[in-house]
């Protein structure tokens, strides 16, 4: 091929009509990638065209209702020693290309089969909305193949597991297949649902594909047929769910949300006790319960839940796991604080929005929580003008207050909270 890259990646792409992302996906990886392999499955736009001209080898393959087949074609063109699997809509961020050589010559030396990478998920505004980690990167060798037509799976035909790395937290990759005229495209055509319902009428009893029409339904907003495939999916579950089962955590999660939507939280807690009992390490039940209780204003239970679902992911990590709760920390930390206030536990409450300030200084919610917290114990002194100058000094820790701009945000903050002599005292010129 004329150039020397080790180790041999090779990035495998299997795409229809993506002229529009094409270019983001693949003008990447030189000197990083040895090769670039793109299935196409019918484009009639201008995607080979393109393809060819970013210097990706192009191959065809008649759609027949599967996209693992498809995948399984893409991987038999691959001469890498090496795959990385990516799809049109998603693209590396900026630091991840630097890191892929070395993490993958890491697991070379210690005979893993495949590699952790983390999936971040964007809304319609570019902001990350789920975190989730995935086998994006495996050895080359025909045992590792997909199954399943829709959400399709990686593993060892002989059904022997695989021994995976985890780098989700140094090799990221962002995806925005699931917002705008993407999502909006995906649900006119129903073509997920029809996927899964052929697979389920071959595989009966695959939990997993039940799970997935959960999601398909709920995307719909139909919330109650949602609901009956997510129970389905539990009571089709087998006793022990194995390491790391991001799919039945998703299901979980989403049933706990759904009867919580419903007003049924007795209902939303027994599924609680029911996951937690086959996967007790996973985040994301605490931190549903815990919007729950904030919504409910019970605040004690949300203490309860929010500090032990940060707990878990302190002490487990995330790999393959934990998606809802690593992409809501913001919001995490935040409630947390609010629980915290409204419980009377104000120096809690001050520690809290602290830590989360000094990473989202701008985050008004937790400059709320903190100002109501300093004048809540301030009580009758509150309003005395020694009080507010030493929480002022507080403040200027946190901001550089002689800027206006952190002034009039922390005079906002204070009307929010009630507290008219320290809004007062923002808004006059610094002294």
């Amino acid at each position: 091929m004329g150039k020397i890259i080790t180790p041999r990646i090779s990035l495998c792409m299997i795409v229809k009509n993506e002229e529009k992302k094409l270019e983001r996906a693949l003008s990447w990886g030189a000197g990083v990638l040895w090769e670039k392999i793109l299935v196409d499955t019918g484009s009639t736009d201008g995607t080979v065209s393109l393809a060819e001209k970013l210097g990706t080898k192009v191959y065809h393959f008649d759609w027949i209702d599967n996209f693992a087949a498809a995948r399984n074609f893409a991987l038999e063109q691959a001469g890498g020693d090496w795959i990385l699997t990516l799809d049109a809509d998603e693209w590396p961020v900026p630091e991840t290309p630097d890191k892929l050589a070395a993490i993958v010559s890491q697991a070379a030396d210690r005979k893993v089969d495949g590699i952790f990478g983390g999936i971040l998920e964007l809304d319609g505004k570019g902001q990350v909305a789920t975190c989730s980690s995935r086998i994006r990167i495996f050895r080359n060798t025909p045992e590792l193949r997909y199954r399943r037509r829709v959400h399709e799976q990686l593993g060892f035909s002989d059904g022997r597991p695989m021994q995976l790395a985890d780098a989700e937290k140094e090799l990221l990759f962002f995806h925005d297949g699931y917002v705008g005229e993407a999502l909006a495209g995906k649900q006119r055509s129903k073509r997920n649902l029809r996927l899964l319902e052929q697979e389920l009428s071959e595989h009966p009893d695959d939990y997993e594909v039940m799970g997935y029409l959960g999601d398909e339904y709920s995307s719909y907003g139909e919330k109650e047929q949602a609901l009956c495939w997510y129970r389905k999916s539990v009571e089709h579950m087998p006793e022990a769910l194995r390491e790391g089962d991001p799919r039945s955590a998703w299901t979980f999660s989403a049933l706990i949300a759904l009867y919580g939507e419903k007003g049924e939280i007795s209902e939303a807690e027994g599924i609680y006790r029911l996951a937690v009992g086959k996967q007790p390490e996973e985040a994301d039940y605490d931190y549903q319960m815990g919007c729950l209780c904030v919504a409910g204003q019970r605040w004690e239970d949300g203490i309860r839940y929010l500090a032990g679902g940060l707990a878990k992911l302190e002490q487990h990590g995330s790999a393959n796991s934990c998606m809802r709760i690593k992409a809501a920390l913001e919001e995490v930390y935040g409630n947390l604080a609010l629980c915290f206030l409204r419980s009377g536990r104000r120096g809690e409450a001050v520690e809290t929005s602290v830590a989360l300030l000094k990473a989202k200084p701008f985050e008004m919610k937790a400059l709320y929580i903190l100002l109501s917290a300093f004048y809540e114990d301030g009580g009758g002194k509150a309003d005395t003008e020694a009080y507010v100058e030493s929480v002022s000094a507080f403040l200027g820790k946190l901001y550089p207050l002689p800027d206006l701009k952190s002034r009039l945000f922390i005079a906002r903050a204070a009307e929010k909270a009630g507290w008219e002599a320290m809004r007062i005292r923002m808004e006059a010129p610094p002294k």
